[in-house]
């Protein structure tokens, strides 16, 4: 069950990592990548679920935009 949870939360990572460069419309520096991984461990898995879709939303939002 463990190493199911370490897999849910690099895949939320790795989501969360390619919104961000989407929306930046660039690559995340080192310093950023590390700030973000950070931020993103200290959550549990209900809150990376919600920070995953309100960035997909802002996403979405910003692609209307354009």
């Amino acid at each position: 069950m463990m190493e199911h949870q370490t897999e849910d939360r690099a895949y939320t990572l790795d989501e969360i990592h390619g919104l961000l460069e989407s929306g930046l419309q660039r690559e995340l520096n080192p310093k950023e990548n590390g700030i973000v991984s950070k931020w993103i461990a200290s959550f549990d898995k209900e809150d990376r679920i919600v920070v995953l879709n309100m960035f997909k939303e802002l996403l979405n939002k910003h692609k209307r935009i354009d």
